[in-house]
């Protein structure tokens, strides 16, 4: 993990282990890649269609969705 991010990173404390840290990962580089991805929408509307997806199993915390990563 770098010390220093030169984008907008998570700022919530987050288990490295879990899921929602591989998607931020994902995303950072996405946003690299791709400044202007969908990739928040796709996942609201999965989370939408699959309201059963447990996503604190998964390590989101609350309000993981205002992290400037994903802003």
């Amino acid at each position: 993990m770098p010390i220093r991010m030169s984008r907008p990173w998570i700022t919530l404390l987050t288990d490295p282990l879990k899921v929602y840290f591989d998607m931020c990962i994902i995303k950072y580089f996405l946003d690299i890649i791709s400044p202007n991805n969908d990739m928040p929408d796709k996942m609201n509307r999965l989370f939408a269609t699959f309201p059963e997806i447990d996503k604190a199993a998964l390590g989101f915390p609350s309000g993981w969705e205002n992290e400037p990563l994903w802003q």
